[in-house]
């Protein structure tokens, strides 16, 4: 079974359920992709990713990358994402510390401790976020690699100090080839044993990240697919946001979790074959008579 709904859908009449119901589908302007488990596991491309990625561009239908894997830098991204044969620009990669950063910019907070890789300290101070040890004014968790004791513990005593929490997002593993790991919601989990406080999450499920994800697509929340492999951050900000959600079942998800989550996906795919063959099939792929080869605004 290639697609199906998490619900109980109307018919197509082409052998599967109706995802979206088909009046939806026929509205879908712009695709965003989450990257971990859903485009890639590591260095590995997962079925279908190119070539809908392809057809994409080849129809003129923008798209966009949004992951919430605040280990690496956006440009990193990019150099990956063209690694693995994808035509993409900055642009079209946004990351849970690019919503970080824009947050940040809102406020009067520039000087946080910032628990990141040496990569991403160093992007942040090019965006004017001067990560800091010393007389910090708030504390930022991100998905560090890097991470240390040393670093734990000196997060937990600003955290508890009362100095405003934040993290890049709640994701609690990554998947990888050979298995998921700690993501940056699993350190927040010890941080919340070691102090009490939870972070304001800025990255996906967040209204932070979801308007980011809309200003950079520039389409209606109605006619924006989401697609990811996550039910508590992917699915999850899609139905908040009035995105149409997708969930794919190459990362982390199960169709058994479907069965307990509060959070239901318009769509269910194997992986992003089944997607591309659906909206080969409700017209979203027809060439558009202006369109050029290429990734989304």
């Amino acid at each position: 079974m290639s697609e199906t709904l998490a619900t109980s859908p109307p018919s197509d009449g082409a052998g599967s359920s109706a995802p979206f119901g088909a009046e939806r589908a026929e509205r879908v302007a712009a695709v965003a992709f989450d990257l971990d488990g859903t485009i890639y596991l590591s260095s590995e491309l997962l079925p279908g990713a190119l070539e809908l990625v392809e057809a994409l561009a080849m129809a003129g239908v923008p798209y966009l990358f949004a992951t919430n894997n605040s280990s690496k830098t956006g440009a990193q991204y990019v150099e990956h994402l063209r690694s693995l044969g994808l035509r993409v620009t900055r642009r079209e990669v946004l990351t849970s510390n690019d919503a970080a950063i824009a947050y940040l910019r809102g406020t009067s907070l520039r000087r946080p401790y910032l628990v990141a890789t040496p990569e991403v300290v160093a992007e942040y101070r090019a965006e004017g976020i001067e990560a800091t040890g010393e007389r910090p004014d708030s504390v930022l968790l991100t998905f560090d690699t890097t991470l240390t004791y040393d670093k734990l513990r000196r997060a937990s005593d600003l955290i508890r100090a009362g100095l405003p929490y934040f993290a890049t997002h709640p994701d609690l593993v990554c998947p990888t080839p050979s298995g998921p790991v700690p993501d940056c919601g699993a350190f927040a989990a010890l941080l919340h044993a070691a102090t009490g406080a939870q972070p304001l999450v800025l990255g996906k499920p967040e209204a932070t990240m979801a308007g980011a994800i809309r200003a950079r697509l520039g389409v209606a929340a109605g006619t924006l697919a989401f697609v990811g492999d996550r039910l508590y951050t992917d699915v999850r900000m899609a139905n908040a946001h009035g995105f149409l959600a997708v969930l794919t079942l190459t990362g982390e998800a199960t169709r058994a979790d479907l069965l307990a989550s509060p959070h239901v996906p318009d769509l269910v795919v194997d992986d992003l074959g089944g997607l591309h063959r659906y909206l080969h099939r409700v017209g979203t792929l027809e060439q558009r008579p202006s369109a050029e080869p290429g990734g989304g605004g």
